[in-house]
Order: structure tokens, then C-alpha cells, then sequence
């Protein structure tokens, strides 16, 4: 699995949505997609039902939800990191080149004078 399942996608509300949004998201979703209201068992159904009743006991629950909530956001900085951390990994060939160092002076009649 690529990263923590969002129960908000699943459930097709945001993360800022009301606990009734929620309860009324989920019962739509459970009536959609219940196995026994499909009239034929489909381990597929019964998959999404299973994901569908965690997401809605994680998020139904204030405690749960502002867990999940710290979870995810503390997951996605760790992710955050471990990318910089790729990018600043990259090989030095692959890096732009940078200019050579020029150390400028100008005389006492106003020349300009470089040095490597």
C-alpha cells in the first residue's frame, strides 16, 4: 500500500465535514454497496463494506478521528523528509554545474583584473 488509507476519499466527504456529513455519507455508502443489498456475494462488496465500517468507526468517534488526523499529518511530513532527503541525494554529475570561483579586482586606473 502506497500510504495510510484516507477515510475521507472513502467515505466522499472533507476532512473539515460535520460529524452528521460523515453518518449521512456512510449511510448512503452502506445502503450502495451492503452485500446482502447487492443480491450476490461479491468478495468485492464485501471488501468495500469492510472499508467503509472502518472508516466510519475511526471517523464517527472524535478521540479516533483526531488521532487518524495526527497519524496522517505526522506520516506526510515523514514523507516530505524522505524526498528532500532524495533530492539532496542526487548524484553531483546530474546537479547543474556551478561557475568557477572569479576573484575581480580593479586598479588604480580603473582595469578590471580576474583571478582563478
Amino acid at each position: 500500500m502506497d500510504g495510510p488509507p484516507d477515510f475521507y476519499t472513502l467515505l466522499g466527504v472533507a476532512p473539515q465535514a460535520e460529524p452528521d456529513v460523515i453518518r449521512a455519507a456512510y449511510r448512503v455508502l452502506a445502503q450502495r454497496y451492503h452485500p446482502d443489498r447487492l443480491g450476490q456475494a461479491l468478495p468485492s462488496a464485501d471488501a468495500r463494506m469492510a472499508a467503509l465500517n472502518q472508516a466510519y468507526e475511526v471517523l464517527s468517534c472524535p478521540e479516533r478521528r483526531r488521532a487518524y488526523d495526527r497519524w496522517c499529518h505526522q506520516l506526510n511530513q515523514r514523507q516530505r523528509l524522505a524526498l528532500a532527503q532524495r533530492r539532496d541525494m542526487t548524484p553531483p554529475t546530474a546537479m547543474a554545474p556551478s561557475p568557477p570561483s572569479v576573484l575581480t579586482t580593479y586598479d588604480r586606473r580603473g582595469r578590471l583584473h580576474a583571478f582563478i
